[in-house]
């Protein structure tokens, strides 16, 4: 029986594509403007290195004889913050602290835990460890000193020093970087926004960089007079496009065919329609000036995870097909988005679903879509945390055997060219607008083993089915496995 825990993560993700954002306060605001008090990261009495202690240390009672050491790439340290006003849901979640070293590079340190500093409540220690969690960086280079700063509620607090392997170093200090030793009392600032239950500047500002294309005032003053539960019902019943798709017909993938170089059109023709620039054209006027922003943004986060490339899919109408299909389902049930791409020609074709047959069968696809569309690599807790097994290792998800048998599964579909079931199909050009239809004859038939895991649905498929059947089993076996909801979720967040 599948867990009541992973039925109601389900539930989560199929109601809609962008229930995180609802976390945010929803009461209605008044006019006035009060901002977040700005975190300021603590730093030792005389310098603008960071107060920083190993995880079994706290702060000395003499604040001013603290002195930090250097610490080691991948230890876990003690930060200090203070000029916060953490309601009771916020969290370790709630703060990023993003780090930059002598050469440039960026990190970004995951923040384990906060916790309030007994008798100084208005100093908070965090909980850090060394290492990037972005994952485009590993470890950072023990050449001394990086600088620091924390994010809270869209608001960057100082930057302080902070050595790693040694202390000092390059690195020079922000202009106009200041000491800005532990206070001996709460600041005034946070004090006064423990006082009101107004939303925050920072927390709209927030919301608008997560809901939208960035923020505006004509928003901004509009979030301050309504609950954002009703900006977002306004969202969902929001008409998209508000600039229409661009329209192009099918061409030959021959661009000399479809575009003549004798023809006086023949650099707008191939603008049109051998370029990403219609496309892209459209996107950021859309960005830009369109009134459905949440849906645009939640396409665009979703094409960050199901992604296709705009050299191998050259017409901008095999584009914008894509694009339709993820803005259709930006609000709609994660399972339907599954099938909807899976048959989409643009993947078929970056992926190689479309060319994958029974005697020349191509793993592309069903490698990705466990990978990187639904479940990952490996096990996880529904709160996106790793499965680890006796020996503290990560529990794989699935192996080479069940993608070798989601391949078979994959077999078959080709390009719509069938006139009556394909209503776009244009005589000459490959149809890149109708979903891949499949031939029962290129299909592996034979039985299959799937994913198994507690409350599994589908793992085995029998032999000689149609594969129309067998795709919505597979997709039914992926989208009910226990990983989806937390793997997904962590990602849109």
């Amino acid at each position: 029986m599948i867990k009541r825990t992973s039925r109601f993560w389900r539930q989560i993700l199929s109601a809609g594509m962008v229930v995180f954002l609802l976390a945010f306060p929803t009461l209605a605001q008044e006019d006035s403007d009060p901002d977040s008090p700005t975190p300021i990261l603590i730093s030792e009495k005389d310098s603008t290195r960071a107060l920083a202690t190993k995880i079994d240390r706290s702060l000395n009672d003499n604040l001013a004889k603290n002195r930090s050491k250097a610490f080691y790439a991948d230890t876990t340290i003690l930060l200090y913050v203070t000029n916060l006003d953490l309601t009771n849901e916020e969290g370790a979640n709630s703060l990023r602290v993003y780090v930059e070293d002598a050469k440039g590079r960026k990190y970004r340190f995951p923040v384990l835990s906060v916790e309030p500093i007994q008798g100084r409540e208005w100093i908070y220690a965090l909980t850090v460890r060394l290492k990037d969690e972005s994952g485009f960086w590993d470890k950072p280079l023990l050449d001394g000193d990086v600088l620091v700063g924390v994010s809270w509620r869209g608001l960057t607090s100082n930057r302080v020093r902070l050595g790693i392997g040694k202390k000092g170093g390059e690195i020079k200090d922000d202009a106009g970087a200041i000491p800005t030793p532990a206070p001996i009392e709460q600041a005034e600032e946070a004090q006064q926004a423990k006082n009101t239950s107004r939303l925050h500047s920072g927390d709209r500002k927030r919301f608008m960089e997560q809901a939208t294309f960035g923020p505006t005032p004509e928003l901004d003053a509009r979030l301050r007079r309504i609950p954002l539960t009703t900006w977002l019902v306004e969202q969902f019943e929001e008409p998209y496009p508000t600039n229409p798709y661009p329209n192009f017909i099918l061409k030959p993938n021959d661009a000399q065919l479809g575009c003549p170089r004798d023809s006086p059109e023949y650099a707008v023709c191939i603008r049109d329609y051998y370029s990403m620039y219609p496309e892209q054209n459209w996107f950021f006027k859309e960005a830009l000036y369109g009134n459905a922003q949440l849906k645009h943004r939640v396409a665009w986060s979703l094409g960050q995870m199901w992604v296709i490339s705009g050299v191998d899919t050259q017409q901008s109408s095999h584009m914008i097909t894509y694009h339709q299909v993820l803005s259709k389902n930006s609000f709609g049930n994660y399972r339907n988005l599954m099938t909807e791409m899976t048959l989409n020609p643009g993947m078929g074709n970056y992926l190689d679903m479309v060319r994958s047959t029974k005697n020349n069968p191509n793993e592309n696809f069903a490698r990705e879509i466990l990978q990187l569309f639904s479940i990952g690599l490996f096990m996880l807790n529904q709160d996106g945390t790793l499965q680890l097994d006796g020996s503290g290792n990560p529990i794989p998800s699935y192996d080479q055997d069940t993608v070798n048998n989601f391949t078979k599964v994959f077999t078959g579909w080709t390009l719509c060219e069938n006139t009556a079931l394909c209503p776009n199909r244009t005589t000459g050009a490959p149809n890149y607008k109708d979903p891949m239809l499949l031939v029962q004859n290129n299909h592996d038939v034979t039985a299959k083993t799937l994913l198994n895991y507690p409350g599994a649905v589908n793992t085995n498929i029998a032999a000689n089915q149609n594969g129309t059947t067998e795709l919505h089993q597979a997709l039914d076996n992926i989208f009910y496995h226990p990983n989806v909801a937390p793997f997904v979720s962590r990602f849109l967040i």
